[in-house]
């Protein structure tokens, strides 16, 4: 009998089913793994914003992960929204017992449309306790400038932020990825969604040119891509982390699996480009057709 990689989900729950865990076990199954959730919070929230934020008790959130190590042989740990110090807590000392050998941490500070879901202490939290335990981390652009400030970085994040060059902007990410490498921070795979229009509109001869960065051992790798106009963005971050935790438990190396995620994001976004979700920023589509029959339906039609 076949074995799939299982991925857990620690994350919150949407119910416009765009991101959280939702679409953390949609990625996982679509791409040929298991995916088990563990709820940290539950949010009221469409495709035009969150309305409201329940944060789960501690205790309740570490019985579900326990719960699951005891049942499943779990080969990576997504962690997406954590919303509370509390619940950082809860999945700091789970995993800690249960030693799972991929982690990748989607830190999560605030949704796209500006709610904030994760305080300074809980960011602190994460810096001193969670990344340590982590393969890898994938901000957005966003969430590296506040992680900068928050560690004294202004300097590097305002930069950033105002660069007018793509030459400029790699030196300062190879600074910041020295700078990490000092703390003795884990990999970082910086998603480019929110770049400065300064710094994109700049690659190409009137294209915009989408590109992420993965920042490890001082050094930066760009990983370009096309860039697709659409107003369905919604839980790409998600997706993102949740593919590339799958491709680390086929045994490819860091760029590969970001890589391979990263294609599969934009082949997903490609899918949901065209239809209508809702009145604001509609879900990315995983369900895609080549994926579902490499990993489902290949030699059994």
């Amino acid at each position: 009998m076949s074995k799939k990689p299982t991925i857990l989900s620690i994350a919150g729950f949407d119910g416009s089913c765009g991101a959280g865990v939702v679409a953390d076990v949609n990625t996982a199954r679509v791409l040929g793994a298991h995916g088990v959730a563990v709820l940290t919070c539950v949010t009221a929230q469409n495709t035009t914003g969150i309305k409201e934020v329940f944060p789960l008790p501690e205790k309740l959130i570490r019985d579900q992960i326990e719960s699951l190590f005891e049942d499943f042989d779990i080969s990576a740990v997504k962690i997406g929204v954590l919303y509370s110090k509390s619940a950082a807590l809860a999945v700091v000392g789970t995993l800690e017992k249960f030693k799972p050998k991929f982690v990748v941490l989607d830190p999560v500070i605030s949704s796209s449309s500006g709610t904030r879901l994760a305080c300074k202490e809980t960011i602190n939290f994460l810096c001193k306790k969670v990344f340590p335990m982590c393969s890898l981390v994938t901000p957005n652009f966003l969430e590296l400038c506040m992680l900068l400030r928050l560690l004294g970085k202004d300097k590097f994040a305002n930069d950033l932020e105002n660069s007018k060059s793509r030459k400029h902007f790699e030196d300062l990410y190879m600074a910041v990825s020295a700078f990490f490498l000092d703390l003795d921070f884990p990999p970082f795979f910086v998603k480019g969604g929110h770049l400065p229009l300064s710094i994109i509109s700049k690659l190409t001869n009137e294209k915009l040119v989408h590109f992420d960065a993965l920042l490890f051992d001082g050094s930066v790798d760009i990983l370009e891509q096309n860039r697709i106009k659409t107003n369905n963005s919604h839980g790409t971050g998600c997706t993102l982390s949740t593919a590339i935790s799958v491709e680390l438990c086929r045994n490819k190396t860091l760029r590969d699996a970001v890589k391979t995620a990263q294609e599969f994001v934009f082949r997903s976004i490609l899918l949901a480009r065209e239809v209508k979700f809702g009145n604001g920023s509609g879900p990315i589509d995983q369900f895609v057709p080549d994926y579902l029959f490499k990993y489902h339906l290949k030699g059994k039609l």
